[in-house]
């Protein structure tokens, strides 16, 4: 596995630093519904279903680091080891934003990605969390909200948690659903760590999450990742590493054998159009050689992978 990410990851973070300026790292887990019955050590979870845990770290889009935890553990179990199986791939001034949600809104994880000299973005949605936040902007005048656009309006403001260092938060007031004026506002309230970006700048870099965590939904679903397949839990965390081994190798043909406009695409067109791509072997003047239907829907990708290999 830190062979094959050893390849891989470079080319991730140069495209992402290319394209953005700094290297979104998303940390998260999704819950894997099976019945206790028949999985060794699965066990009510967070929701009150049987299921494991898996806790993953993409760096990009490429998924860094995944581990499969029994049922019932925290939700945020194992991100300390995780981040820093992930670090040694990052140069130490590479600009790093760290997006995650509520779940890791804890003074440890603050300080951790303080300590890296990595900037964060938590989604606050806990309404104890939430409320000393809303108190401060109370009275606010409308000239200290910046327009967003779509129907929203955003303004900075700070917040020293007991026992952590003053942070600034994003909050962001909604007040219309469209052309629909609401009868009161609604707040989203994001913890960040600068205060020398442009609100609106701050609000799109915590929004590029979404972007991520649907390239953790990819693996699940294009892989078939929901469905451990063993009964026993050491098997099932062996599939799941077998999982990320494919995602990884997909991220590589990705990046070394197609061209730089198709590294926008999820894994899925990859699997449809590149591995799935039947192929006619033909041996003709001592010759070996592949023979595609004209109709493949991506030959310029089969035409520039097979350049590259040559």
């Amino acid at each position: 596995m830190q062979s094959v990410a050893a390849e891989v990851m470079p080319a991730v973070i140069a495209h992402e630093l290319d394209q953005r300026g700094y290297l979104p790292l998303f940390v998260d887990g999704s819950a894997i519904e099976v019945s206790g019955r028949l999985f060794e050590q699965a066990a009510k979870g967070y929701n009150g279903q049987d299921q494991y845990w898996l806790h993953g770290v993409f760096l990009g889009t490429a998924w860094g680091a995944a581990r499969l935890h029994p049922g019932g553990v925290s939700v945020t179990e194992g991100w300390r080891e995780q981040l820093a199986a992930v670090a040694s791939w990052i140069a130490p001034e590479t600009p790093v934003w760290v997006h995650v949600d509520n779940a890791y809104y804890s003074k440890d994880f603050v300080e951790d990605c303080h300590r890296r000299g990595w900037d964060y973005s938590i989604s606050v949605t806990h309404e104890g969390f939430r409320r000393p936040v809303l108190d401060s902007i109370e009275g606010l005048t409308d000239e200290a909200w910046t327009d967003i656009g779509l129907g929203e309006e955003a303004t900075l403001t700070y917040h020293r948690p007991q026992g952590w260092r003053e942070h600034p938060y994003v909050v962001i007031r909604r007040t219309h659903d469209g052309a629909q004026k609401r009868l009161q506002p609604a707040y989203t309230v994001i913890l960040v760590s600068r205060d020398d970006l442009p609100v609106d700048e701050l609000v799109r870099r915590h929004r590029q999450k979404q972007g991520q965590e649907n390239a953790f939904k990819g693996p699940l679903i294009d892989l078939d990742l929901h469905h451990p397949p063993c009964r026993a839990f050491h098997a099932n965390q062996a599939y799941y590493l077998c999982g990320q081994l494919a995602q990884l190798l997909l991220r590589m043909i990705q990046y070394q054998l197609l061209p730089p406009k198709a590294r926008g695409h999820g894994i899925r067109p990859l699997i449809r159009h590149l591995i799935r791509s039947t192929a006619r072997l033909v041996c003709h003047a001592r010759r070996w050689r592949l023979d595609f239907a004209k109709t493949a829907f991506r030959l310029d990708w089969l035409y520039y992978a097979s350049c590259q290999l040559e």
